[in-house]
């Protein structure tokens, strides 16, 4: 299902958030490179942050790069790219370490750029449809391997269409993820399924900007793409007078219009809406005080005419804090309410 976001629901302050990809576009080198990187550990000693996971060596492509096996477009920005080959059964790869590990119970805004670079060879000069095996792992350690052989894993992030791959222009490929456990490290390659025998994308592709971003609040999202099951998004513009169900200002209604006009435009997801406290107060108290709350969220969404069978609510009170309760700021940040897409 595609869901989609009217511009309207981008009126408020957009919430910016920090790459968590160090050296995201590679622009940091010690030094530059003219042809192609003859190991994975000269490839390592040039670029900053970057590694590779197998003994197959990515490129680093610089204004220096001079390769008459392939024709290299201009980054997507910047000046630098990096470049990995794909053969049947033979990939290349990046990894790097987060700047901060993905959390759960938060929801990330994924995405990288991609395109084909012209190639001598005929076999490797072919425009593909993107593969759903290529795409980007998220892994909670190192994955390290004494040979070139292709990593066995599904990546978290791929395509959910199959946009054709050219020399021509670049694509980007993005997507939500909502982790279930903490993650550090990220890799981007083509990957092979247990079980499964190879079918990769041939060619040599280049890579730029990636980007992996905390969905700060509902006003940040893309709204081209499509929020999967289990994508957790903060309102962070309702707020309740304290101790109490009463929506404290106009925002918090301006923000419910928006939601409404969302889940009008897509029908066929059903969300819960997510109560939570601080810790100030019995447990007892604010767990009823957080599922009340929620309930008024989901009876104003009703009310402005969404579907009863499109929405739940639950509170969890003072159980899922994001900040520390020892602090007035950190207290601010765990009163809040959050839609989950649950179907």
């Amino acid at each position: 299902m595609r869901l989609i976001i009217l511009a309207i629901l981008c009126c408020n302050s957009v919430v910016f958030c920090q790459n968590l990809v160090p050296n995201s576009s590679f622009e940091e080198i010690t030094d530059t490179i003219t042809k192609f990187t003859k190991s994975n550990i000269e490839f390592t000693s040039k670029i900053k942050n970057w590694t590779t996971p197998n003994t197959a060596s990515p490129d680093l492509i610089t204004p220096d790069f001079n390769e008459k096996y392939v024709q290299t477009p201009a980054p997507h920005t910047g000046s630098m790219m990096v470049g990995i080959q794909s053969e049947i059964d033979w990939s290349e790869y990046l990894g790097v370490s987060l700047t901060k590990a993905l959390t759960p119970s938060k929801t990330y805004h994924v995405a990288y750029w991609i395109r084909r670079a012209g190639c001598i060879r005929p076999k490797m000069n072919v425009d593909q449809p993107m593969n759903k095996n290529f795409g980007i792992l998220f892994s909670s350690d190192s994955i390290k391997s004494s040979d070139g052989n292709m990593l066995f894993a599904s990546p978290q992030i791929n395509s959910d269409t199959e946009p054709l791959i050219t020399n021509k222009e670049w694509v980007k490929i993005a997507g939500y993820f909502t982790p279930k456990t903490t993650y550090n490290q990220l890799y981007l390659g083509q990957f092979r399924r247990e079980g499964e025998a190879p079918f990769n994308m041939r060619g040599y592709f280049v890579i730029d900007d990636i980007v992996v971003e905390e969905v700060a609040g509902f006003e940040s999202l893309d709204k081209e793409k499509e929020l999967p099951i289990g994508s957790i998004i903060p309102l962070n513009n309702i707020h309740f007078i304290s101790g109490s169900t009463k929506l404290k200002d106009v925002k918090a209604h301006a923000a419910l219009k928006d939601l409404t006009v969302y889940l009008t435009l897509n029908p066929a997801i059903r969300i819960r809406i997510n109560g939570h406290t601080d810790s100030k107060g019995s447990a007892q108290s604010n767990l009823l005080l957080s599922k009340e709350r929620a309930k008024v969220i989901a009876q104003i969404l009703i009310q402005q005419g969404i579907s009863k069978d499109s929405i739940a609510w639950k509170g969890f009170g003072e159980a899922q804090p994001i900040a520390d309760n020892e602090a007035v700021e950190g207290r601010s940040k765990n009163r809040r309410v959050e839609f989950e897409i649950i179907e």
